[in-house]
């Protein structure tokens, strides 16, 4: 065998992921790929604060030290939205696994130029337009965020072999109130091709325009929302919308809910596992079965990080890290032939 020990790529859940659990992750229970030098590493998929929807690589061995590949440009061109790649099964061709992410048209000013993006590599990408009114959520009383769309999510769950694409949409009145209505909406989609209706997340049939969540947490506003799986449980990471004076202790903080089933229903979001002023989640699943939580200050425009040993239930940690120039992306495990790939075409 030569040089290279090529790292395992596992499915994990996170918010940059899907797969065969993937999101650069996946919504299997294994974790991600090692962290030894050698062995493979992560891709983190960001825009920047200069260059806001565009899409930027940066990569790391160990997920706590980045460097932005490609001398810092973009590295491609026609891409714009926010990052979150999703592994999953090969729909349109017969390779092993394909990679996918959504994008908007530069100045679209509808939601009729939704992009899907794939790849079988992370080097060369191809695009299928999308009908936009697959995502018309107006028949919930909800308007989409022009142009991103509420930032969609995706997730593959191998239970169903379907993918499920997460964003968010309000009521649009005042800014204020346009954040504060936020709700979750989603589709299902084996093929890209056909999806169903549109509807809420975090809500009943019985009542489809209501959140389910209870307490203090009735009216929850909720954007960021991606989809993971660990020992048979599904997990919703999420960012509590709402200001101090509706939520004094969770306000603009990352949370978790869980569920039995993909689409739930799903407990009420615990405690916040991050400070206020933040969102953008993205978990990681580490080989020595640690859980990462990635966020993003937005107010200083910096992700930080913070581990734990379990998803609930435990004390999440601050961890030092040394982020790339970054604000919302996904991070996905690749195994070394990928990251050599990745250096080769998109060299520091």
């Amino acid at each position: 065998m030569r040089n290279y020990i090529i790292g395992i790529l596992l499915i994990i859940c996170f918010g940059c992921a899907c797969s065969t659990g993937v999101n650069g992750a996946s919504g299997n229970d294994s974790p991600d790929v090692p962290e030894t030098s050698g062995k493979g590493g992560y891709l983190f998929a960001h825009m920047t604060p200069s260059d806001y929807g565009s899409l930027f690589y940066s990569l790391s061995r160990d997920g706590i030290k980045w460097q932005t590949v490609n001398g810092g440009k973009i590295v491609l061109a026609d891409y714009y939205g926010h990052p979150d790649i999703c592994k999953g099964p090969d729909v349109f061709d017969s390779a092993p696994f394909r990679y996918y992410m959504i994008g908007v048209i530069r100045g679209a000013s509808s939601n009729a130029k939704l992009i899907l993006w794939h790849t079988e590599d992370l080097i060369v990408w191809r695009r299928k337009e999308l009908n936009g009114n697959s995502f018309d959520v107006s028949h919930l009383g909800l308007s989409n965020e022009i142009p991103f769309i509420g930032a969609p999510k995706m997730f593959y769950d191998e239970d169903s072999g379907k993918f499920l694409i997460t964003w968010h949409a309000s009521v649009y009145t005042t800014d204020k109130q346009k954040w504060e209505t936020m709700r979750t909406c989603y589709v299902l989609t084996s093929d890209f091709s056909e999806f169903t209706s549109p509807a809420r997340f975090f809500a009943s049939p019985d009542t489809p325009t209501a959140t389910y969540f209870e307490g203090d947490d009735a009216d929850i506003a909720l954007i960021d929302v991606i989809i993971r799986k660990f020992d048979g449980k599904y997990y919703a990471i999420m960012k509590d919308e709402r200001w101090e004076d509706k939520a004094p202790k969770t306000h603009k903080s990352i949370r978790i809910a869980s569920s039995d089933n993909l689409l739930g229903p799903y407990s009420n979001p615990g405690p916040s596992i991050s400070p206020n002023w933040r969102e953008a989640p993205i978990l990681v699943h580490t080989p020595e079965g640690k859980f990462r939580i990635y966020y993003e200050d937005y107010t200083n425009a910096v992700y930080q990080m913070r581990e734990s040993t379990a998803l609930t239930g435990e004390p999440w940690k601050d961890v030092t890290i040394t982020p790339p120039i970054a604000r919302h992306g996904c991070i996905i495990p690749v195994d070394e032939k990928t990251y050599q790939s990745i250096l080769k075409n998109y060299p520091e």
